[in-house]
């Protein structure tokens, strides 16, 4: 059992702050190619570059309510109603990445004939896939270590 809801939060956004860098580095690499190849990498690359800017942010968050926990300016209170909105974010999250994978599919399969476009609606799905099983599972550690 964690102690401090901060201190877990922060760390379980590393996977995030890692797939959005290597999505970064790999999409930017497939730029340069054409068709299908650059339209993933466009997709993985900008995806990336969101991960990582909400996973920055969402670490410093979390460091200054640990830091503020420690320090007895927050109650466990405090933590507890933290750990509800966070799962309640990720669960609304989770039901935009269903919709990102099914936007995503329709798309590489409706312009299946032009591979631009195929390579998007890849890229998209690729995306959301990740990003359910992130939110999904991010989701139902939070309730298990700090709802129950």
């Amino acid at each position: 059992m964690h102690h401090n809801f901060f201190v877990y939060q922060r760390r379980a956004l590393q996977p995030l702050l890692f797939w959005g860098i290597v999505s970064s580095l790999l999409g930017a690499l497939m730029l340069p190619f054409g068709g299908f190849t650059r339209h993933f990498g466009l997709q993985a690359a900008t995806w990336g570059v969101i991960d990582v800017l909400l996973a920055m942010a969402g670490r410093r968050r979390a460091l200054l309510k640990a830091e503020a926990l420690a320090e007895h300016h927050l109650d466990e209170s405090a933590a507890t109603h933290e750990a509800e909105r966070f799962r309640g974010i990720l669960l609304f999250n989770a039901g935009l990445d269903v919709l990102y994978i099914g936007a995503g599919l329709f798309t590489a399969l409706r312009f299946a004939n032009r591979p631009d476009r195929r390579g998007m609606g890849v890229g998209i799905a690729v995306q959301g896939v990740f990003l359910l099983l992130f939110d999904l599972l991010l989701a139902r550690d939070v309730e298990r270590k700090f709802l129950v």
